[in-house]
């Protein structure tokens, strides 16, 4: 049968990020998908010089109560960006719920900052909301920005491979969860960091020279369809590390400008095929 997963993230109507990429590939990957806005955007932000933005707090709410109402249930639930305190504290609720129905495979990516920078909405009440949130996920995947921001260490920018696994041990070991750590800077190359099933672990990779928003996004995807489809928690990590570097790879080529974001489109048909196989 089928899996189904809620997928709880922004929804932005030009350039693409969070619901625009997780949709595409969650569904070429097998996985039918219920987009949940939690904030409708004209377009992505990082780039552009002035956008719509409209909280759907109230929409999210309403949604929510329906869904309960109508018990259904979710085989997954991906969580990403969310605006505010109040939104957390609803998707919170929202998966203790669909625990009480069941086993949904629930993914928080803790979207807080990058850079060592907090993101423009988000405040340090969100990032203490977003510490208790992780606790109810079985695999979190941040960025190195957010692992400190969630384990209350400073930012770093480079780290010995030692450093880097024993961040993504504490992260588990505060959160209970599997813990994935991107964008992870080491001195002879660039690498995920990797707690699971009491082992730790690194899948490095050759950076390319180019980013666009929506990789996380992408990255988070594309662990959570492995998942899903039965493949061993290494695997998922590498197809999501190979997946996304081929991904920026493709839209690098183009010339595709940076603001319209990682190009998941051009990625699609590896998926599809993989699948078929």
């Amino acid at each position: 049968m089928q899996p189904i997963c809620a997928a709880i993230h922004d929804l932005s109507c030009y350039a693409k990020s969070s619901l625009t990429v997780v949709l595409p590939v969650l569904e070429t990957m097998g996985i039918e998908t219920c987009p949940l806005p939690t904030a409708l955007l004209s377009t992505q932000t990082d780039g552009f010089d002035t956008y719509y933005f409209r909280d759907t707090t109230s929409e999210l709410e309403g949604i929510l109560d329906a869904w309960e109402e109508l018990s259904i249930h979710y085989d997954a639930i991906y969580s990403g960006f969310l605006g505010s305190e109040h939104q957390v504290q609803l998707i919170k609720c929202f998966i203790e719920q669909q625990r009480r129905m069941g086993s949904p495979l629930v993914l928080v990516d803790p979207v807080l900052g990058d850079d060592a920078s907090l993101y423009g909405p988000i405040t340090k009440g969100h990032v203490e909301a977003m510490r208790s949130l992780v606790h109810v996920a079985d695999i979190i995947t941040p960025n190195i920005t957010e692992a400190a921001l969630l384990l209350d260490l400073p930012f770093q920018e480079q780290f010995e491979e030692k450093e880097a696994l024993a961040w993504a041990r504490k992260l588990s070991l505060l959160t209970g969860s599997l813990v994935v750590i991107t964008s992870v800077s080491l001195a002879d190359g660039c690498a995920v960091a990797c707690h699971a099933d009491n082992e730790d672990f690194l899948v490095r990779y050759t950076k390319v020279d180019a980013s666009y928003p929506g990789c996380g996004d992408l990255f988070a995807s594309i662990l959570l369809g492995s998942l899903l489809c039965k493949q061993t928690f290494l695997t998922s990590v590498t197809r999501a590390v190979n997946y996304t570097s081929l991904a920026i790879e493709r839209t690098k080529r183009t010339g595709r400008e940076r603001r319209l974001g990682v190009s998941p489109t051009l990625i699609l048909p590896d998926l599809s095929k993989e699948r078929a196989q």
